[in-house]
């Protein structure tokens, strides 16, 4: 297997929507209620990933979008305003209707995640790809073995992005930072 096809396959696997269904497994997994707020999380998280993929496909399939990547400057803000305020939204709602903090805390911090990758376009397209691996790990702690999955799932993402072409070292970084920075105000939260 070629080194791009690697890079995209691991770019498919760790894709945002997958390792946020990841985390929201392992982060339920130990709370009270635990499978009753994992079914709300896996549904919430799922929903909410074919709700942008729809977008996206009905974008692209409309012909305003040449892929359905948003892979131009323009379709990418699009997508992202779209995404965030969808996020954002959900975690509103969810918080009036008195839903589980930890749920809306990590819908309403990857709406956060989407809008803070918008509104730096003008400087750098930070990898949001990274950013919510790095979010899904630190989701995931205290569990050592989940974390430590996602922790490398999110280097390869990072190697995939860079081995793609989507993004220089710094907009890596620069999502690998937004990813634990919202992270930690994550863990700050729930443990407040």
């Amino acid at each position: 297997m070629s080194t791009q096809r690697l890079a995209r396959l691991a770019s498919i696997i760790f894709h945002p929507a997958v390792v946020m269904v990841g985390a929201a497994v392992v982060a339920t997994g130990a709370a009270e209620g635990g499978a009753r707020l994992r079914w709300q999380a896996l549904g919430l998280t799922l929903a909410a990933a074919v709700v942008v993929m729809g977008y996206s496909a009905w974008q692209t399939r409309s012909g305003r979008w040449t892929h359905i990547d948003a892979s131009e400057r323009h379709e990418r803000a699009q997508l992202n305003r779209f995404a965030s305020w969808l996020l954002l939204g959900i975690a509103a709602i969810l918080a009036v209707l008195g839903s589980h903090r930890g749920i809306v805390a990590a819908i309403g911090l990857s709406g956060l995640i989407v809008l803070a990758g918008h509104l730096l376009r003008g400087w750098l397209k930070a990898s949001l790809h990274v950013a919510f691996a790095m979010f899904a790990a630190c989701i995931a702690w205290p569990h050592a073995a989940a974390f430590a999955t996602l922790l490398v799932a999110t280097v390869v993402v990072a190697w995939s992005r860079l081995v793609l072409r989507r993004h220089a070292l710094r907009e890596v970084v620069a999502g690998a930072a937004l990813g634990a920075v919202c992270g930690l105000v994550f863990q700050w939260g729930i443990a407040a």
